[in-house]
Parts: C-alpha cells; sequence; structure tokens
C-alpha cells in the first residue's frame, strides 16, 4: 500500500494520469516522447518504467512549451529518451539514441566516460564524477546506490527540460533546467517539499543517423548536493538562471495559479 488512507499505487497513478490528460487538453502539452516502451524485444535492466507521475510534474513545472516539431522540443525528446535507455535498458546493445563505439560524455570539462562506462556507473555518478568527495564522492557509489539517493529524494521524479536551443545539427548546444520538489530522504537529510532547481548547459555531437558521439554537460552539481543536505537555502540555486535566461513565466503561472513575472520572448501555442 502506499499514500494515505489505503490508497493504493494504482489509484495514484490513475489519478496522475487524469490529471495529465487534463492539462494536455487545457494547455495544449505535448507528453515527452522517450519512444515505444511497450515494445516486446526491450530488456529491462529492472521492470518497465511508468513515467505518468513523472511527466505530470514536468507538466505542472516546466516554464517553457516548445512547439510540435521546433528544434527545441526535438532535443528535449532526444535526452529525454537518452535518460531513459541509460537508466532501465538492461544491454548496451538496445540504445538507439547512442553511437556506442565513439561516444564521449564529460561534465564540467572532467572525466571522459565511454558508452560502457557510462553504462556501468549510471547517469549520476558520471555527471557527478567532478563533484567534491565530501559532498559526493561518486567513485564510491554505484549504479544503484547513485539512483536510489536520487529517487528517494524526489518521490515525485526529477523533471527535465531544455530552455532554449542555440546550434542545430550536427553541433547541438542548448541550455536546459532541471528541478524537483524535495519531498522525501538524501543521505540522512529530510525534505519539506522545497522546490530545487538546478541549470546548466548542453553541447551534444551527432553523426549522420543523428546518434550521440559526444555529450558536454556543464553545471553546478556542488551547489545543488549543498541545498539536498540544508547547508544552503534552494533559493540560492535560483541564482543560476541568469547564466542561461530566465525561461518563460506563462506556463506555469496558469497551472499553478501564481502570477507570471514580467520577461522575454515566451514559446508558447
Amino acid at each position: 500500500m502506499s499514500g494515505s488512507f489505503g490508497t493504493t499505487q494504482s489509484e495514484e497513478r490513475k489519478a496522475a494520469r487524469q490529471d495529465l490528460e487534463r492539462l494536455k487538453k487545457e494547455f495544449n502539452f505535448l507528453e515527452p516522447d522517450r519512444g515505444d516502451l511497450d515494445s516486446p524485444t526491450i530488456k529491462w535492466r529492472f521492470a518497465k518504467p511508468d513515467y505518468t507521475q513523472a511527466n505530470l510534474e514536468y507538466m505542472k513545472g516546466k516554464t517553457k512549451n516548445h512547439p510540435a516539431g521546433s528544434l527545441e522540443l526535438v532535443v528535449e525528446n532526444l535526452v529525454k529518451r537518452w535518460e531513459m535507455e541509460a537508466s532501465h535498458f538492461q544491454d548496451l546493445d538496445q540504445w538507439t539514441t547512442i553511437n556506442k563505439e565513439r561516444l564521449c560524455a564529460q561534465a564540467n570539462g572532467g572525466k571522459v566516460f565511454t558508452a560502457e562506462e557510462t553504462w556501468k556507473v549510471g547517469n549520476y555518478n558520471w555527471l557527478m564524477a567532478g563533484c567534491k568527495k565530501d559532498l559526493y564522492d561518486a567513485e564510491k557509489e554505484d549504479f544503484e546506490s547513485s539512483h536510489r539517493h536520487f529517487r528517494g529524494a524526489f518521490t515525485k521524479g526529477f523533471p527535465w527540460e531544455v530552455l532554449e536551443v542555440f546550434s542545430g545539427p550536427p553541433t547541438v548546444s542548448f541550455s536546459w533546467r532541471h528541478w524537483a520538489h524535495f519531498t522525501g530522504q538524501y543521505m540522512g537529510s529530510q525534505g519539506a517539499g522545497e522546490l530545487l532547481e538546478m541549470y546548466g548547459f548542453g553541447v551534444v555531437e551527432l553523426d549522420e543517423y543523428t546518434k550521440i558521439t559526444a555529450l558536454n554537460i556543464y553545471y553546478k552539481p556542488d551547489e545543488f548536493v549543498e541545498a539536498l543536505k540544508g547547508d544552503i537555502p534552494p533559493s540560492q540555486l535560483s541564482m543560476g538562471k541568469a547564466l542561461v535566461g530566465s525561461g518563460c513565466p506563462y506556463v506555469h503561472s496558469k497551472v499553478t495559479g501564481t502570477p507570471a513575472r514580467s520577461s522575454g520572448s515566451c514559446n508558447i501555442l
């Protein structure tokens, strides 16, 4: 059983699906495309994931509403599909988003990871390989433990969105936002539902088949972990938006009912 008053996970999932469909209809939102998760050929690392709650949190908290067919949406879906494959596919050979012989992944100019290495250690560990070891020691974590830490902290999901694309294929550069409500526990630190936001920049190289050959991510993981541990206030993380753009407040204000702040151009349908 999950939740209060005997609410089952299936009932929570059904309610989340209803809310998700309402937002899609009311605001013309598009659900993220992570590929055919029902394909019988997929071998799952653990079990087939259900993205209903994650997609709902994404729709409720995103600051952009990229039109169908836009480069921004294509890039966003490519990254989301890559993340799904990295997190849930059992075998590297199943990945459709990468050129596994050529892939190089790097965060903040640090260690370069091959496709095999990223599959083995998991996204959290290669992305946080340069984090101060007293905050997060990626060498002491494995795939399972790293996912357990962050899924335990963000019980309703850890949404991600593209803010702006600056160059198209084969070299795609873009700014992004990652956010979540800290509703669970992280290494002994108990969340109180506060919003934690992370901003950064990415450069992705694609081959002639639009498969990823290089992935370079730039952001500040130390500050994010400090906020998780309560060492700095969550509001300090929002300062990162100045580096990548403030995003569009319209979508969030329509969903939550909070007043929209003035800002620059918005990508709204």
